[in-house]
Formats: structure tokens, sequence, C-alpha cells
């Protein structure tokens, strides 16, 4: 059903909804031309890291103009699908591979996990794309937390199913908060702890890097490990991100499906201001060892100055307690340590 075409590009003539989830879980990136899917495998992926610690560079300029916008997840899927016609043409984003996504993004919103492909299904699809304004406009709630379409896991030894792992398609939209019109927006889906940008648009001056690094400090805050941003461009650079060989990428997507399979991109609420999701930080490692060896001093010297009124009344040998403080503040001292980044 899938063919190797050129280079890094595979080619089908089938949009099933059920193929291009499985291509998703296995690490291809899926654009079309007309009439046949091109699924892409990239030599090299460009990619930002989010966690343990994140290389997201967010600069001063986005910063400030950041607090006109805000951002929301699911709204209206069609509209940023319009959106990115407007701006960019059809380019790869053709009528069937929207259809198929729409699917996907359907089952993301709904929290069913099943994709149906059969016969049967054209005729629902086409009502979903009837009723698509009325499927995609609704906000927060449960909707934003669907379980997705599922996709079969193989064993790599045994060659044969051995579970499954949820794949979610996304709309990302950035609202002018004084004037209500919709600002930029994009399409991604995620698989695990992966996120992935698939196009997008920007319709006002600053919408588009706002959209940008605020979906960054989202995906953060939401748990995601990675955030694949495709092929390699100056701006993805500019933000962090880095180059990773396609063996590392596939490597680090299996992982992640399994690692990470409750990561789901949501807003708190129905939508939220991009100026206090950039400015939004994570608690760091540094920060939480810090805390943890001031609350360890202070029980020390409390456990000192205890113990020097009980030598008061007792002779009482205290070189095990400082012991113990010592080991503790060595402890901390480790747990500063954090784990390199994945190449």
């Amino acid at each position: 059903m899938v063919h190797h075409y050129h280079d890094d590009f595979y080619v089908s003539r089938s949009f099933d909804p059920r193929l291009i989830v499985q291509l998703m879980s296995e690490g291809f990136l899926p654009i079309a031309t007309k009439g046949y899917l091109l699924p892409k495998l990239h030599v090299e992926r460009c990619v930002l890291r989010l966690h343990p610690h994140s290389k997201l560079h967010i600069s001063k300029s986005t910063r400030k103009k950041s607090k006109r916008f805000s951002l929301s997840i699911n709204e209206c899927f069609d509209r940023v699908v319009a959106g990115c016609h407007n701006q960019h043409g059809i380019n790869w984003l053709f009528p069937p591979i929207v259809k198929a996504f729409l699917a996907i993004h359907l089952q993301t919103m709904a929290g069913s996990s099943s994709v149906h492909g059969d016969k049967n299904n054209d005729k629902s699809n086409n009502n979903n794309n009837n009723n698509n304004n009325n499927n995609t406009s609704s906000n927060g709630g449960s909707s934003h937390r669907g379980q997705g379409a599922d996709a079969i896991l193989i064993d790599e030894t045994t060659h044969q199913p051995c579970g499954t792992t949820a794949v979610r398609v996304y709309s990302v939209e950035v609202w002018n908060e004084e004037t209500g019109e919709l600002a930029g927006g994009e399409l991604g889906y995620s698989v695990g702890g992966m996120y992935t940008s698939l196009t997008g648009f920007s319709a006002q001056d600053a919408a588009g890097s706002v959209q940008l690094l605020a979906l960054g400090k989202l995906l953060m805050k939401c748990g995601f490990e990675y955030w694949d941003l495709g092929m390699e461009m100056d701006y993805k650079l500019k933000i962090g991100a880095e180059l990773m060989p396609r063996m590392s990428f596939v490597r680090e997507v299996h992982r992640s499906r399994v690692q990470c399979r409750d990561a789901v991109l949501c807003c708190e609420g129905e939508r939220m201001n991009a100026k206090e999701l950039i400015d939004w930080e994570p608690i760091k490692s540094k920060e939480i060892s810090e805390s943890c060896s001031r609350a360890s001093s202070t029980v020390a010297e409390s456990t000192c100055e205890s113990q020097e009124e009980q030598e008061e009344v007792v002779n009482v040998d205290v070189t095990d307690n400082i012991g113990a403080t010592a080991t503790v503040t060595s402890s901390q001292k480790t747990s500063k340590k954090r784990p390199h980044a994945a190449n």
C-alpha cells in the first residue's frame, strides 16, 4: 500500500485515516500531492527538546507583543485550514488529506478511539464536513481530552501486534483579544510525548511568532517531551530546535508513544492569554534542589540548637547528626545534575 518513492519520500494512493494514523505513529510526516499521499521520513528532523529541560528561546519583542493575543485548542479546525489555504494556496494540503485529518481530529474531540475507513464512513465524513462549524466550534471541557485514533504497535522481534497508542490531531488558534479576530493558527498532531507541527498561517503582525512560542510553552505545561518542527529552517533553529538524525528520531517516537501515551494538548478553560503562557516557567530541578538545601539547613540548625540545649543537661555526642546532615547536603548537590538532551 505504501512504497518508497525517492529520497525521503514514500507514496500511496490511499488517504485512509487508519493508514495515516499508522504512519504518524512510526515517525512519518504525512503530506500530499494531487491524487497521492506522500509520507516523508526526513534524514534529519528539526526537533526542539521540551523536557526534562527546555531549549525554547523567546525573544523580548515577541514576549512584549504577546499580551494582546490569546491561544485556544480545537476551537475552529475548518477556519485554520482555510487560513492555511489563503496564505499558502493548496500547497500539499489537498482535500483528501484534509478529510483524513478531520476524521482523526473529530475522534480527538469526541474521545472515541476508532477511525473508520470503510465505505460506510464516506457518508459520515461528508456529514462531518457539512457540520464542521458545529463540531469544531466548542471550547474547553473534556472535548479537548479525547482519546484520539488508535495506531497498532508492532513488536520489533515477533512482528506481531502488541498493543495500541493514541494519535491525536489538533487545531491551534491565536486570537486578537481586542477585536476577537482569528489572527493565526496551525494544524498539528501528537504521538505520545511528541507533538508535530504540520502547517500554519498568520493573518496579523506578530501573530505567527506569538502563536509559535505560546504553543511551545503550552506543550511544556501539558507534559510533552519533544516538539517536531519538520524540515530545517532558520527561524526554527533560532527558537532552540536542533537537528535529530532519522534513526534517533524514530527511536524517540517509539519510546515516547509508550512511555508518554497520556500527553494531551489542551487549554485550561476556553482560551489562554498568550503573554501569561509565554511568561509561565516550570519549576526547575535546580530551584527544587536549592529549596531542599535551604530546608535541610534550617532543619540542621534547629537540630543543633536543640542538641545544644540538651548538652546543658547531659553530654550528647552529636557527631552522627552532623554526619547525617552532611549526607543530605551531598545528596541535594547530586540532584542538581540533569540528564543530557537526546541528540
